[in-house]
């Protein structure tokens, strides 16, 4: 995989200790659910984790390339943008003609607020109280496959699958405009604004906490 492309960021922050959902979860086959464009995968569940490099370095080449760059660059992440979240997330991926990744995003699941790394920049908003709950992140796609709507793709993807496994709500932080009139779209609300950072040694930075509720009985 060429990493040496000029790349620029069409995502967002909007990351994660995934723990267990009792029973079978249900992972979302493609079978009907997009029309892929040409040369392009739909939206798949990565599986072969020796592939999560590629898509740690696919992070920082995007987001270097792009005004978010003091927050991810190379000498912040010299191995790839990745935490301790990668490790138990949920990846989806899609591939070009080549089997290259050229976009992905993770999804974590909670059982409580405590487990969630970034809790502490939560306390000043009114968050639902159910449980478990799922946070999007780390959605970034390959500025040469931009228009082939693959961040909504990969949104609907996660949607889905919090649908079938009964996941209370959905959490996610963005600071793109593009990638939150999409989320709005998707029925996320926009609950207000946090501080996180991504490297010991960055500064904080603002980005709103947008939550989407699934109403069950």
């Amino acid at each position: 995989m060429a990493t040496n492309t000029a790349f620029s960021c069409v995502s967002t922050d909007e990351h994660m200790v995934a723990s267990n959902i009792p029973g079978k979860l249900f992972h979302p086959l493609q079978n009907g659910l997009y029309k892929p464009q040409s040369a392009l995968s739909g939206p798949q569940l990565l599986t072969d984790k020796t592939r999560l490099k590629e898509i740690y370095e696919l992070r920082v080449n995007v987001w270097e390339h792009s005004g978010k760059s003091k927050f991810v660059n190379r000498q912040l992440f010299p191995n790839g943008w990745s935490d301790e979240l990668d490790e138990t997330a949920l990846h989806w991926i899609i591939m070009n003609d080549k089997s290259e990744i050229v976009a992905a995003a993770r999804l974590n699941i909670f059982h409580s607020l405590y487990e969630f790394p970034y809790n502490y920049s939560l306390q000043h908003l009114a968050l639902p109280i159910a449980f478990p709950f799922a946070f999007y992140s780390r959605l970034v796609v390959d500025h040469r496959y931009h228009g082939n709507g693959l961040s909504r793709q990969l949104a609907v993807s996660r949607i889905l699958f919090c649908e079938k496994n009964s996941i209370n709500w959905c959490l996610a932080f963005i600071n793109n405009t593009h990638v939150l009139k999409l989320f709005e779209k998707l029925d996320f609300k926009n609950t207000g604004q946090a501080n996180v950072s991504y490297h010991q040694s960055s500064q904080p930075h603002s980005v709103n906490v947008l939550i989407k509720n699934y109403h069950y009985r």
